[in-house]
């Protein structure tokens, strides 16, 4: 992992912007875009928050677009300084802050993602309306961790909010994130946690992945770790340290009309959809709210190759863009553009590579469909009979390593081929019969899990594949879950939560799933060993039995799309 990533970095320019709207050029002063840097607005309890501000020139009173965020207000590699143009020459103010205690702001940067954000937003907001460039109206906008910001400006309250557009955000609860059904998010959470305890980044010169206990990362990087030591040995979502970064009892204050935009691929879809939905259900005002999911992960890697993974879907970072832009314009600029008229949701089906609007989300026409894994790994929607499990054996010295070379912020960069991965010993493969028809799987895809362990503690992992009619195995989606003081031998049913999709199979493919107990380093190891999280170092091989029979029935659920 580079500085770059995580939690909204951008390589380079931000893949946002749209082509021919950013000009070249190095100036503080750009034609008709006036930059302040460093201007302070002062949060309640005194510290001060440092901001650049972008003006269109000669335009008066103007809404604002605020943005806060803990990257660096003016770090090339964030793109704020272009995305600040492009939203001036449209006509808005665009502030971009550094959050407390980094980078130009003051105050400690001790507890990320926390409830103080919502104060911090409160206050920026207040500042930004008494200002002599604005005409009192604010939006906010940004991805991950200003996607969060932004939540927390529509949470505040404030009077002069009109309008927020999160991007890929961080959920309510921190811990959604970090843990996913108990397996630590290491290559993605556990890396930023390491690149962040400073006040600017941390290198990540020196970091292995392997190390055990998984404490002593840190400290053999030459770092304190304090953030991510705290994380990696708490997996419960009950213990204290998440209680402050758990915003579950806020849903029901976004009022606002919002905008949430994201991807397929983004390593942390399943808590920011499930917020949506929580948003929806609670919201005093869900009739403004508004969904967009395209063909990205979460650095929108798809819009700078056009691919995802063998399927060809073009830069899609122009229509998001355009989205954004109509949104603003219509509910802070106040222009009568329709927007408000748009179906709710508008998702890109992947395999037909388009746009489709929908009523909501999930879509109320799809059937929840299960197929079962069958013997001879068959699977097909008939229950099986009374057939022998199948087993393998899981050693946590050689786990599948599919994603150890990979930045899982820009997931869809390490698609490849999944062909080697299941020719593993430790891999069990089930594969429906060649697809007569196209089939679409739109919505929340679940597994049901049927199995035993030798082990007193491991993981079973789920991955939904789309065999093509050359054999290329194409990565869907893909769920885990850590058990926890198992009886050895004892055969158990688990529910694995493999997130959301929209996918086509056509004719001619088939669908595959694949279960296995590892994927290193997207999270840590489970060891098998049952000892404390984080600060076990005693790998124990285990035997993994899968059952697929009339009395343990596993199962992957797709909600099916009538074509």
């Amino acid at each position: 992992m580079t500085e770059n990533q995580g939690l909204g970095y951008h390589p380079g320019i931000t893949e946002d912007v749209g082509p021919g709207d950013i000009p070249s050029g190095t100036e503080d002063r750009f034609i008709g875009v006036e930059v302040r840097r460093d201007v302070f607005a002062t949060a309640r309890d005194g510290v001060r928050l440092c901001a650049d501000v972008y003006l269109p020139e000669g335009a008066g009173s103007v809404p604002a677009i605020l943005t806060r965020h803990p990257y660096g207000k003016n770090t090339v590699f964030m793109g704020m300084r272009e995305t600040g143009e492009f939203w001036a020459r449209k006509g808005y103010a665009f502030v971009c802050q550094d959050v407390r205690g980094r980078f130009g702001s003051e105050g400690v940067f001790d507890a990320p993602l926390g409830r103080h954000e919502i104060d911090d937003t409160f206050d920026s907001i207040e500042w930004i309306a008494n200002q002599d460039w604005s005409s009192g109206g604010v939006g906010m906008w940004g991805e991950s961790y200003y996607g969060f910001t932004s939540y927390c400006g529509a949470i505040s309250g404030h009077r002069a909010l009109s309008a927020i557009a999160p991007g890929d955000p961080a959920p309510f609860n921190m811990h959604d994130i970090i843990y996913r059904q108990g397996a630590f998010s290491l290559n993605a959470m556990g890396s930023w946690a390491l690149a962040m305890d400073a006040q600017g980044y941390n290198l990540l010169d020196g970091l292995d992945y392997r190390t055990l206990p998984l404490t002593a990362i840190p400290e053999r990087m030459g770092q304190p770790g304090k953030v991510f030591k705290q994380w990696v040995t708490q997996p419960s979502a009950d213990d204290a340290c998440w209680r402050y970064a758990d915003l579950s009892d806020c849903y029901d204050k976004v009022a606002v009309p919002t905008l949430l935009w994201g991807g397929w691929y983004d390593n942390i879809q399943g808590p920011w959809l499930a917020d949506w939905r929580r948003v929806i259900a609670e919201s005093p005002a869900p009739e403004h709210k508004h969904l967009l999911i395209g063909p990205w992960d979460h650095e929108g890697t798809s819009n700078f190759t056009g691919t995802v993974g063998p399927l060809a879907v073009g830069s899609q970072a122009v229509h998001r863009w355009d989205a954004t832009q109509a949104f603003f314009d219509h509910y802070l600029m106040g222009l009568d553009n329709g927007f408000e008229r748009r179906s709710p949701v508008e998702i890109f089906v992947m395999g037909d590579n388009a746009w489709r609007f929908e009523a909501g989300w999930p879509p109320a026409r799809a059937v929840d469909t299960a197929f079962y894994l069958q013997g001879d790994g068959g699977l097909g929607t008939a229950l099986a009979g009374d057939e022998a499990p199948d087993s393998f054996f899981y050693d946590p010295a050689n786990p599948v390593t599919d994603t150890l070379d990979s930045d899982i912020w820009a997931a869809i960069a390490g698609l490849a081929d999944r062909r080697a991965i299941e020719q593993r010993d430790d891999v069990l493969i089930y594969s429906s019969a060649v697809l007569d028809d196209d089939i679409e799987i739109t919505g929340l895809i679940t597994a049901e899990l049927h199995a035993a362990s030798s082990a007193v503690d491991t993981d079973f992992t789920v991955t939904l594949v789309d065999v093509f009619e050359d054999g290329y195995a194409h990565l869907i989606q893909h769920g885990i879950v850590r058990t926890s003081a198992i009886e050895p031998g004892r055969v158990q049913a688990y529910s694995i939560d493999l997130w959301s999709t929209s996918h086509v199979i056509k004719r001619g493919h088939r669908i595959r799933v694949e279960v296995s107990s590892s994927r290193f380093n997207e999270f840590d190891r489970n060891l098998n060993s049952g000892e404390p999280q984080g600060t076990g170092a005693n790998p124990v091989p285990a035997t993994q039995t899968v059952h697929h029979s009339t009395d343990h029935p596993s199962h992957i659920t797709l909600p099916l799309v009538p074509r």
